[in-house]
C-alpha cells in the first residue's frame, strides 16, 4: 500500500509510472486509476477504508500511517491532475470513494488532525510534513468533494462539523507557527515572515471558501434566510422600489406560501432544467423572477455570490424561454378555442407558415408553425447523440414554388434566422378528439442549413429536419409512433419555432448552473453590496502580485530601450511608473494610468469614447502581462471580428505567437493556422488520441446497432420464423391446423416447392406462407387472364418451364381447343380438366367451393381453429391480429434495447468527449494567451477550468452580459480587466421585459446592464481614456457636447479635408412629415418623405464622381419597414447590398405585412449598401463609408455613435432627427438643427 501511495503522491505531470503495466504518463495513470474494473481503484478505496489508522503507526503490521498511507492518496486526489482534468468519469469514480467511504473519512480526519494538534506537529518517524501540505490536501479534498456531489452537505450530517473543526485546527496552526518561538514544529517555520503570511493567506482562502460553501448548502438545507431589507443609507426612490418589491414578494418553489408554481420551480438552480418542462411552459402563473438590485427581496443571503448566480441564472433563462412560452400559449389556445385567433387557427389548419400576434394587452410574440408533423427516424450520432429524423409542410409560399431552385433560393435566405442548428422548436402533439390531450415536447435543432436546403429541393412541398428532444418521453412517444402503435400514432402534430437561439444560451445556463458561488473569484467586488455603492472597496492587488519582493518589468511600453521595474506592492514605485510612463512610454497620459490601475488591480475597467484606443491598450497590457511570464491569459470578446482584431495586433507587435483561437473559424488570414482545430493537425498525438480513437468506434458500432434496431421497428415486418414462434406459443391449435392441411393442400404445397410464380417470385417455402399467400384458394379460383396473356403464358411454358402458372395443372394444349371458342373459354375449360384430374386422385368428382365468408375478430374469427377454410378476407384479417400482437409484444422488448443503446451512446460520448478535451487541453497548457467569443467561452468552460487561466480580460464588455462574465470566471482567475465603453451601446436582448429600457420593468431587472455600467455605476474605479484619433472634430463634437466633456481630439484629427458636394461635412435636418406604420415598438414604420430624399441624397452624392465604389455611401434605417421602401425606391437608380442576415429579417417582415416582395432579397452590387437599425451595432464590421446618413432619434442616439466612430475622415453626415430629439435630450445642443 506504501509504495502504491507514494507513486500516486509523486505523480508530475511531465513524469513517467511504473505501475507494473509499464511507463505511463499522468493522463494515463488517471485513466487507469480512476477505472473501476481495475486492481488501482480498488486499492485507493481499500486504503479509504482501512481501519485503524494512525499518526503515529512507524513500522506497525496492522496499523495504517496517516502519513505515509492516507495522505499520500488525499494529495493525488487535490492535485492539478486530477482535479482539472477532463476525464470527468474517471474523476468521478475516485471522488465517489470518498462518498462511499465518508463516514470512515470523517474518523480518519477527526482522530489524526486532532491528535497532531495535540503533539504539535504533523511529523512521523522524521519524515517532513507540514500543515501547508495537509491543510490544503484536506480542504481541497472535501470541497471537490462538495462540488461534485451536490448534495453532500445535507446527506453526511457530519461534513459541517468536520469542516468547523478544520476551519478551527487551521486556525489554532496558523497562530502557533507564527510566534517566537513557533508553538507548532513544521517546515514553514523556517521560511521568512513575509513569505510565510503570503503562504498562509492563500491557504487561507481555500479554507474559508469551503466554510463559505458549507453554510450555503446549509442555508439551503435548514433554514430558509431572513431576506435582507433595504439599507438606511439609500436613497427615497431605491426605498420605495425596495418597499414595492418586498410587499409582493413571492419566492421560488418551497418558499412561495402557495408552493411551487410548477414542477420545475426550485429554491435551488442546480435542480432547475434549463428546458422548460410541459408542466411549466402550461402554467398561467407568472415565473419566479428576482429583482436585480441591491438589497431586493430574496430568498439567499444578502451580499453573497450564491444570490448573485441566482439572479443571473433565472434572468438569463427567462431570456430563453419567454419567446417560445409566449408562442406556446398563444398556439395551445388556438388549438383548444379555434375562435382565439382565426388567423392562426387558419396557419395550424392549413401549411403553416410566420405568425405575429396582435397587442391584446399580453406579451406579443411572433413565431414560425409548421403543419403536418411526421416522423421517419431515430437515430445518434457522436455530435449530437440522439435525434429524430422529422417531416412537416414547406410553409405557404416561396417555400412551395414549383422551381426547385427557387425553393432553394428561398430557404437559404431565412435559413440563418429559421431552423438553424442549434435552435429551439417545440412538438406540439395534440391526440384525436375535439378535448384532446396536449402535449409539448421541447429539442434542440441537430441539422445544418445546408441539409435544410437540400431536403427542400428534394421535396416539393415538404422538409427535413433532424430534433435531439430533451425529454426521453418523447423519444420514446416517437419510437411507439414508429413502430406503428395506433395509441401513439394518433392525433396532429406541429413543430413550433421562437425566435431564439438555444445552444447559444445554453452552455452560460449550464456554467452558472454548476458553479460553486463560492469558488467563482473576486466575490468582493462582483456581489451585489447591500447598500449598493462599492466606493468603500479597496481594489486589491492581483494574487499573483502579492507574492513578497514581486516586480513587473515595464520596458515593453516603451519604443526605446527603457529600464523600469514596478513592485506592484510599493506605493511608491507605482506612482513613480505612472509618471515615467505618463512622461516617455507611446502611451498618452490617459492610457498610461489605464495600463498601470490595471496590472495592479484585481479588477479594472477601461472605459474609451469610439477612436480612443481601448484595444490598443488592451494590446500592451497583453505585452506586459506575457513579458512577466503571466500566464495562460483568457482573451473573450463579444465578436469574433474584435476577437480577430485584437489577435492580429498580438501578433504584429510580435508579443507572442503561442496562441490558440476556439470557436468558429476565423475570416483572418494570419489568425487561421491558430485556430484549436489546425493547432490539434499539427499536434503529433499521444495515448490519450489512441484511447479517444478506441471511444470513437464505440460510439460508431453504437451508432450501427441503433440504425439496424430503427430499420427493424420503421419496417414493421414480422419474420415468419417469429410469427410462426408466436402462434405455436400462443395459438396452439391454429399452429397444429396450419401444420396438417388437408390432402390435397399438403399435395399442393409439396409440388409447388421449388417452382416460381407467373410474377417471377419463389413460392412459399412453408405452410404458414402457403396459408398467407392464399395460394391454396389460388388454385380452386378460376383464371381470368384475357388473350394476350394466355398467349404469353404459352410462349413462357415453352421456354421455360419454371415459368409454368402455380396452378400446376393446366395444360394448354391445342388440340383441346374447340371450335368456335373464344380464348377465355378455352382458358377456363383448361383450367376446370386439370382441376377435375388433380381432385380425381383424391376420390373427388368436383372442384371445392372457395370459401366467401367475411367475420372479423369480434364476430369470433379467432376462435375458429379452421384456418383452411377461412377466406382470403377472414385470413388478412386474423393474420393481421397476429402482427399486430407480436408488435404490442416486441415493444416492450425494442424500448428496452433503445434505452439501453441511448445509454451506452450517452455514456460512451461522455468518455468519448473527456478524452477530446484532455488532448485539447495538453495543446492549450503551451499556449500563451487563449482567445474565444463570449459563447465559445461558456461552451468550453469545463476545458477553461482544467486550464485553470489566472487572466481574464474582457473585450467590447460593456456589450456582454453580465451572466456571460460571471460564466467564464473560472476559479482560477486572479485578475479581471474590462474594455469597452458602458456609454455606448449596451447587450442586446430578445426579451424587452428585462430591458432598462422598459419603463414598467426596466429598473427591477436591469439584464441589459452590463457588470462593466454596473460596477461603475456603484462606484468602482474606471479608466478613461480622453484622446480620441478617429473622427474628424464635427463628429467627435457631437458626442463630446453630451457623452464625452473630457473628449480630446488629437492633432490627427485636425487636417481632415472637406466632403465634396456639401456645405457640411455634418447636418441634421428636422421637419413636420409624419411615420406611417404601427405603434412604438413596431418594426413597420416608414417615412413616405425621407424616402424621397434619401433617394435624392444618393443620387447627389453619387454625381460628384469620386464616391461611386463599394461601401462608399451607406444609409442606416431606424425600421424594416423603411428599409424595404428605400431600397425599393433605389432598386432603378443603384445596387443595392444588404446582408444575408438582413435579407432573411426582411423576408419575415414582408411575410408578416403579408407582402410580396418585387426583388430578390439580396441585390448583388457595389453601390450603396442599407442597414437596418438592429444592425447598427455592427457597422464597424463594414468597410469603411464615406457617407453616411442617419434615420432616428434620441433612442437611436447610443447606436449612432457607435456607427460614427470608424468613419474615415471624408465622411459626410446627413442626419434626420425628429423635433422632439431636444426635447428629450434636455440639451440646448439639439435645439438648432445643424444644416
Amino acid at each position: 500500500m506504501y509504495t502504491f501511495a507514494a507513486a500516486l503522491s509523486s505523480a508530475k505531470e511531465e513524469n513517467g509510472y511504473d505501475l507494473s503495466d509499464g511507463n505511463v504518463g499522468a493522463d494515463t495513470l488517471l485513466n487507469v486509476v480512476g477505472d473501476p474494473g481495475q486492481n488501482y481503484f480498488l486499492l485507493v478505496d481499500a486504503i479509504l477504508r482501512y481501519n485503524p489508522v494512525s499518526i503515529a503507526a512507524g513500522r506497525s503490521k496492522t496499523e495504517l500511517s496517516f502519513q505515509r498511507g492516507y495522505i499520500p492518496i488525499l494529495s493525488y486526489l487535490s492535485s492539478e491532475y486530477v482535479i482539472h482534468s477532463t476525464l470527468h468519469q474517471s474523476v468521478n469514480a475516485l471522488y465517489g470513494l470518498l462518498d462511499t467511504n465518508f463516514d470512515r473519512l470523517v474518523s480518519v480526519l477527526d482522530t489524526c488532525l486532532e491528535g497532531s494538534m495535540k503533539t504539535k506537529t504533523f511529523r512521523e518517524a522524521g519524515r517532513e510534513l507540514g500543515g501547508l501540505d495537509v491543510f490544503k490536501y484536506v480542504t481541497i479534498c472535501l470541497t471537490e468533494y462538495a462540488e461534485r456531489y451536490k448534495r453532500a452537505v445535507p446527506s453526511h450530517p457530519a461534513f459541517a462539523p468536520l469542516v468547523r473543526k478544520l476551519f478551527d485546527w487551521f486556525t489554532q496552526w496558523s497562530i502557533a507557527i507564527s510566534t517566537i518561538p513557533p508553538g507548532f514544529e513544521d517546515p514553514i517555520c523556517v521560511m521568512k515572515p513575509e513569505e510565510r503570511r503570503f503562504r498562509i493567506s492563500r491557504l487561507e482562502r481555500l479554507v474559508t471558501s469551503l466554510m463559505n460553501l458549507v453554510d450555503q448548502a446549509e442555508g439551503f438545507t435548514n433554514r430558509i434566510r431572513e431576506r435582507g431589507k433595504s439599507s438606511k443609507t439609500a436613497d427615497a426612490h431605491r426605498v420605495a422600489l425596495l418597499s414595492a418589491l418586498e410587499s409582493n414578494y413571492e419566492g421560488p418553489g418551497q418558499y412561495r406560501p402557495q408552493g411551487p408554481r410548477h414542477d420545475n420551480d426550485f429554491e435551488e438552480i442546480i435542480d432547475i432544467w434549463i428546458a422548460p418542462t410541459h408542466d411549466e411552459l402550461c402554467c398561467t402563473l407568472p415565473p419566479y423572477l428576482p429583482a436585480n438590485v441591491p438589497g431586493g427581496p430574496h430568498h439567499l443571503p444578502a451580499n453573497s455570490m450564491a444570490k448573485l448566480v441566482d439572479i443571473q441564472f433565472r434572468l438569463l433563462r427567462e431570456e430563453l424561454i419567454a419567446p417560445i412560452r409566449t408562442s406556446l400559449g398563444h398556439v395551445i389556445e388556438a388549438l383548444r378555442n379555434p375562435a382565439h385567433s382565426a388567423s392562426l387557427t387558419k396557419l395550424l389548419a392549413g401549411e403553416g407558415g410566420l405568425y405575429k400576434s396582435t397587442n391584446d394587452g399580453t406579451e406579443s410574440a411572433v413565431f414560425s408553425v409548421y403543419t403536418g408533423v411526421e416522423f421517419e427516424n431515430l437515430g445518434c450520432d457522436i455530435r449530437s447523440g440522439l435525434r429524430s429524423e422529422i417531416l412537416f409542410n414547406a410553409p405557404a409560399g416561396r417555400a412551395r414554388q414549383a422551381r426547385a431552385s427557387a425553393r432553394v433560393a428561398y430557404w437559404e435566405s431565412v435559413g440563418r434566422k429559421r431552423l438553424m442548428e442549434g435552435g429551439l422548436v417545440a412538438l406540439v402533439w395534440k391526440s384525436s378528439g375535439v378535448e384532446g390531450d396536449v402535449r409539448i415536447y421541447l429539442g434542440v435543432i441537430t441539422s445544418f442549413t445546408d441539409e435544410l436546403v437540400k431536403s427542400s429541393e428534394e421535396l416539393d412541398d415538404r422538409v427535413r429536419l433532424r430534433v435531439s428532444f430533451f425529454e426521453p418521453e418523447a423519444d420514446m412517444r416517437i419510437l411507439a409512433s414508429l413502430q406503428g402503435r395506433s395509441a401513439a400514432a394518433d392525433g396532429k402534430r406541429y413543430l413550433v419555432e421562437a425566435p431564439i437561439m438555444f445552444e447559444s444560451i445554453r452552455p452560460f445556463l449550464e456554467a452558472l448552473k454548476n458553479a460553486n458561488p463560492s469558488s467563482i473569484p473576486l466575490a468582493r467586488y462582483l456581489a451585489h453590496p447591500e447598500n449598493g455603492t462599492l466606493q468603500g472597496v479597496d481594489l486589491q492587488l492581483p494574487t499573483y502580485a502579492s507574492a513578497p519582493d514581486y516586480s513587473m518589468d515595464l520596458g515593453s511600453l516603451f519604443n526605446e530601450p527603457t529600464d523600469l521595474i514596478l513592485y506592484p506592492s510599493d506605493q511608491s514605485s507605482v506612482e513613480r511608473a505612472r509618471a515615467t510612463l505618463r512622461a516617455g512610454s507611446r502611451l498618452d497620459p490617459s492610457q498610461a494610468d489605464a495600463v498601470l490601475n490595471t496590472l495592479v488591480s484585481e479588477v479594472s475597467m477601461i472605459q474609451g469614447p469610439p477612436g480612443t484606443g481601448k484595444s490598443f491598450c488592451g494590446t500592451e497590457i497583453l505585452q506586459v502581462l506575457i513579458a512577466n511570464k503571466v500566464r495562460p491569459i483568457l482573451l473573450i470578446a463579444f465578436t469574433n471580428h474584435a476577437l480577430d482584431n485584437i489577435l492580429a495586433q498580438v501578433l504584429e507587435k510580435k508579443i507572442t505567437d503561442k496562441i490558440a483561437r476556439l470557436g468558429s473559424p476565423s475570416k483572418h488570414d494570419d489568425i487561421k493556422k491558430y485556430s484549436l482545430k489546425e493547432l490539434l493537425k499539427m499536434d503529433p498525438g499521444t495515448g490519450m488520441a489512441r484511447a479517444a480513437s478506441v471511444e470513437h468506434w464505440k460510439l460508431k458500432d453504437i451508432q450501427e446497432r441503433m440504425a439496424a434496431l430503427m430499420n427493424k421497428i420503421i419496417k414493421r415486418e414480422v419474420p415468419l420464423d417469429e410469427m410462426d414462434s408466436h402462434i405455436t406459443r400462443h395459438y396452439p391449435s391454429h399452429a397444429g391446423e396450419l401444420k396438417n392441411p388437408p390432402f390435397w393442400i399438403e399435395k399442393l404445397f409439396d409440388d409447388s416447392l421449388g417452382w416460381e410464380n407467373t410474377d417471377g417470385r419463389p413460392t412459399a417455402t412453408t405452410l404458414l406462407q402457403f396459408w398467407i399467400e392464399c395460394s391454396d384458394l389460388a388454385f380452386i379460383t378460376p383464371p381470368a387472364l384475357t388473350p394476350g396473356k394466355l398467349d404469353d403464358q404459352r410462349r413462357n411454358e415453352g421456354k421455360n418451364p419454371k415459368h409454368r402458372s402455380q396452378n400446376r395443372f393446366v395444360d394448354l394444349e391445342k388440340s383441346s381447343q374447340k371450335a368456335g371458342s373464344s380464348p377465355q373459354d378455352v382458358q377456363r375449360d383448361l383450367w376446370r380438366e386439370g382441376a377435375l384430374r388433380f381432385f380425381a386422385e383424391f376420390g373427388w368428382d368436383d372442384v371445392p367451393e372457395k370459401p366467401s365468408t367475411v367475420r372479423l375478430i369480434s364476430d369470433g374469427l379467432l376462435e375458429d381453429q379452421a384456418v383452411w377454410k377461412m377466406s382470403r378476407a377472414e385470413r388478412k384479417c386474423l393474420y393481421d391480429f397476429w402482427v399486430n400482437e407480436v408488435r404490442e409484444m416486441s415493444y416492450e422488448k425494442d424500448a428496452a434495447a433503445f434505452e439501453l443503446l441511448k445509454t451506452r451512446h450517452s455514456e460512451t460520448q461522455a468518455k468519448h468527449e473527456g478524452l477530446e478535451n484532455e488532448i485539447k487541453l495538453e495543446i492549450l497548457k503551451k499556449r500563451d494567451i487563449i482567445g474565444c467569443t463570449t459563447n465559445g467561452a461558456a461552451k468550453l468552460t469545463t476545458l477553461l477550468k482544467s486550464l485553470a487561466p489566472k487572466v481574464l480580460l474582457v473585450e467590447e464588455a460593456g456589450q456582454v452580459l453580465e451572466a456571460h462574465i460571471l460564466a467564464s470566471l473560472v476559479p482560477s482567475i486572479e485578475q479581471l480587466i474590462l474594455v469597452g465603453d458602458p456609454l455606448q451601446l449596451r447587450p442586446t436582448l430578445a426579451n424587452f421585459n428585462l430591458s432598462m429600457e422598459n419603463k414598467r420593468t426596466g429598473q427591477i431587472y436591469r439584464f441589459d446592464q452590463s457588470l462593466m455600467e454596473r460596477l461603475s455605476e456603484m462606484g468602482l474605479r474606471m479608466s478613461r481614456l480622453d484622446v480620441q484619433r478617429r473622427m474628424r472634430p464635427t463628429i467627435s463634437h457631437l458626442i463630446r457636447s453630451t457623452l464625452y466633456p473630457d473628449l480630446e481630439d488629437h492633432s490627427l484629427v485636425q487636417q481632415y479635408p472637406h466632403v465634396r458636394g456639401v456645405a457640411k461635412d455634418v447636418f441634421f435636418l428636422d421637419h413636420r412629415h409624419a411615420e406611417e406604420g404601427g405603434g412604438d415598438e413596431s418594426v413597420s414604420k416608414s417615412n413616405t418623405f425621407e424616402v424621397l430624399m434619401i433617394k435624392d441624397l444618393v443620387m447627389h452624392f453619387l454625381r460628384q464622381g469620386v464616391y461611386s465604389r463599394s461601401g462608399d455611401i451607406v444609409v442606416l434605417c431606424a425600421y424594416l419597414g423603411q428599409l424595404q421602401k428605400i431600397r425599393l425606391a433605389l432598386a432603378k437608380e443603384v445596387t443595392t447590398v444588404i446582408d444575408d442576415r438582413d435579407a432573411a429579417q426582411l423576408i419575415d417582415h414582408e411575410e408578416q405585412e403579408g407582402q410580396v416582395p418585387t426583388t430578390d432579397p439580396v441585390l448583388q452590387g457595389h453601390d450603396c449598401d442599407i442597414v437596418p437599425g438592429e444592425e447598427l451595432g455592427n457597422v464597424s464590421d463594414h468597410s469603411p463609408r464615406r457617407h453616411w446618413i442617419l434615420k432616428g432619434g434620441y433612442k437611436a442616439l447610443a447606436s449612432i455613435i457607435e456607427a460614427l466612430s470608424p468613419l474615415p475622415f471624408n465622411s459626410p453626415i446627413i442626419g434626420l432627427m425628429l423635433p422632439y430629439l431636444a426635447r428629450d435630450m434636455g440639451s440646448t445642443f439639439w435645439a438648432t438643427p445643424m444644416i
